[in-house]
């Protein structure tokens, strides 16, 4: 059966060093759970914008469906029936690509910094859990 090299039982022990300051019989390490919170509680912040902003657009939304049923209960003329429904639906149609293409851009810019920025965390938070598992950056593979 082959053997762990030395980078693979460095990596699991630091691993398991940092589950252990995570998760300690006394509760978690503040250190290493505030970078977590704090991911989290930006998370949150950023959800509730975006669902006001949703709100928002419903809400006018709504409105304009308001106007094309006052324009609608009277009706007239069939063509003018059939202008109004298609400028109803001209409009929504514009008013949605216009709102996800607006949304989705700025999700996947915050998604993608947020990667990088919990990549970033991730390997400090590792790097220093190596370290206090006595794995630092000053051992090598070879003597020097």
């Amino acid at each position: 059966m082959p053997r762990k090299s030395d980078a693979t039982a460095r990596t699991s022990a630091g691993y398991a060093e940092l589950v252990k300051r995570l998760l300690p019989p006394d509760g978690p390490d503040p250190a290493l759970l505030g970078p977590i919170v704090a991911m989290q509680t930006q998370a949150a912040d950023r959800l509730l914008q975006l669902n006001q902003e949703w709100l928002r657009f419903t809400t006018d939304r709504i409105t304009c469906d308001r106007a094309l049923l006052a324009s609608l209960s009277n009706p007239g003329d069939p063509a003018a029936i059939a202008s109004a429904w298609s400028e109803f639906y001209s409009g929504a149609i514009d008013d949605y690509s216009a709102l996800y293409r607006r949304l989705w851009g700025q999700y996947a810019e915050e998604m993608t910094e947020a990667v990088f920025d919990s990549q970033k965390q991730v390997q400090d938070l590792f790097m220093t859990s190596l370290q206090g598992a006595g794995f630092g950056e000053h051992r090598h593979a070879t003597p020097v």
